[in-house]
Parts: structure tokens; C-alpha cells; sequence
């Protein structure tokens, strides 16, 4: 049996650097959003809800995302398992999670929700901060925010408690000072940035299949069960 296994981890990356080169594409357009406003009436709280309300029962089997399963970079989580519910943080499609604690505040622990089911409520860490969009605030902008510099800073010099067990707290963030941004602007947002985050998650899942196919082969391929002595490089 002759498979093109050792094309797998080069597409995997591919994909990857398409995903990269996406993200960046709508940082741009939120420093655009951020640039063209004139003032900073606002604070986080008034577009997102903080840590809001969501329904699991206690045993209830759900999917969850650990922090370790959060990217430092991408807005996707490198897994999940199915696990009963026994405390953490509640999130659903639409959420940013952002990583409270040090040091996985400073290394970028943040994903943004977009691949649950319909109505799916999962669960993580309890020192995730949950970032729910109000009215017409665009999911992906509050994304865009958890990774933009000066807010990171902000929420950083912001952490309290001992050394090596320090928090943002959630009432802190939502005091970040934003600009009061116009419906329209905010329209236009999400037209230009939602088809990218639509691909991102699409090249992500593909990505996750690929490395699990990856990972399923390698031992057959170490034990000569498969053999690529065929393949054309």
C-alpha cells in the first residue's frame, strides 16, 4: 500500500500559513476600525458581555477545551474532548476566549468560538474571560481585539495577586477604553472580516483531520505495514 504520507505535514503547514495570512488581513481592518474613529467614550463592556450566563447541567456530557488547547497565535484550538461537566467557564458560538492568568495571558492564550453546533454550549478553564458580543457588535471583532497589542498590554499591567498566580480580572477588562464606533462602520466590519473567519475555520478543521490522518499512519509507516517506497517525490 503506497500512500502520500510524507505530504501531509507540508499541507499541513500550507494551510496554516493561509490561515496566518488571513488573521493578519483582519487585524488590518480592525487598526482601520480603530484608526478611523475619533474618540474614546467607550469601554469593552459596552460591546461585549463579560463571563455571561450559560446553561450546563453538573455530569452533563460536553465538549470541552482545556487551556493547553488554546493557540498562542491562531484563533482556533488545537482539539477538544467530550467530558461531564463538573465547573469552568461556559462559552458558545459567537465567544472569545481569553486566558486571565500569567503566564498564558502573556504568551496570547486566546480562541475564538465558531465551530460548536447549533444551540452547543462547551466548557474550559476557569481562568478563561469569556467575551460575548452585545447588539450589533461583530463576534470577530472582539477576537481581533484579545490579540490587538494595546489592549494585551493593557489587560497585562493590569493583572493582580501573588507572584506567578496572577489575574486580569473580568470588571478590568471590560474598562479597556474603546472608541464609540458607528453602526455602518461596524457593518462594514463584519462583511470584509467574516468571510475570513469562515475560511479560517474551514481550513482549520481540514487541518485537524489532516494531522489526525497523519498521526493514525505514522505508526503503520515506522512499522513497514505501509509501504511508500512507490511514492514520487
Amino acid at each position: 500500500m503506497a500512500v502520500p504520507f510524507v505530504k501531509l505535514s507540508p499541507l499541513v503547514r500550507v494551510i496554516q500559513t493561509v490561515n496566518d495570512n488571513l488573521q493578519q488581513q483582519a487585524f488590518s481592518v480592525f487598526d482601520n476600525l480603530i484608526a478611523n474613529a475619533e474618540n474614546n467614550d467607550y469601554t469593552v463592556s459596552d460591546y461585549a458581555f463579560l463571563n455571561p450566563k450559560r446553561t450546563l447541567a453538573k455530569n452533563q456530557v460536553a465538549r470541552s477545551i482545556d487551556m493547553s488547547q488554546l493557540s498562542t497565535s491562531g484563533a482556533f484550538p488545537s482539539g477538544w474532548e467530550m467530558k461531564p461537566f463538573n465547573g469552568g467557564m461556559r462559552f458558545t458560538n459567537g465567544d472569545t476566549l481569553l486566558a486571565r492568568i500569567t503566564p498564558c495571558l502573556e504568551n496570547g492564550k486566546t480562541a475564538f468560538i465558531d465551530f460548536l453546533d447549533d444551540g452547543e454550549v462547551a466548557f474550559g478553564s476557569t481562568e478563561y474571560i469569556v467575551l460575548a458580543p452585545k447588539n450589533d457588535t461583530p463576534p470577530e471583532m472582539l477576537y481581533c481585539l484579545a490579540r490587538y497589542p494595546a489592549f494585551v498590554d493593557y489587560a497585562v499591567k493590569n493583572m493582580n495577586g501573588s507572584s506567578g498566580r496572577q489575574r486580569v480580572s473580568a470588571e478590568t477588562v471590560g474598562q479597556y477604553r474603546l472608541p464609540l464606533f458607528d453602526k455602518h462602520s461596524l457593518v462594514l466590519f463584519k462583511e470584509v472580516v467574516s468571510p475570513m473567519f469562515l475560511k479560517m475555520r474551514y481550513n482549520s478543521l481540514e487541518n485537524m483531520r489532516l494531522a489526525e490522518l497523519r498521526d493514525a499512519l505514522l505508526p503503520k509507516l515506522m512499522s513497514g505495514e505501509i509501504d511508500v517506497s512507490a511514492v514520487q517525490l
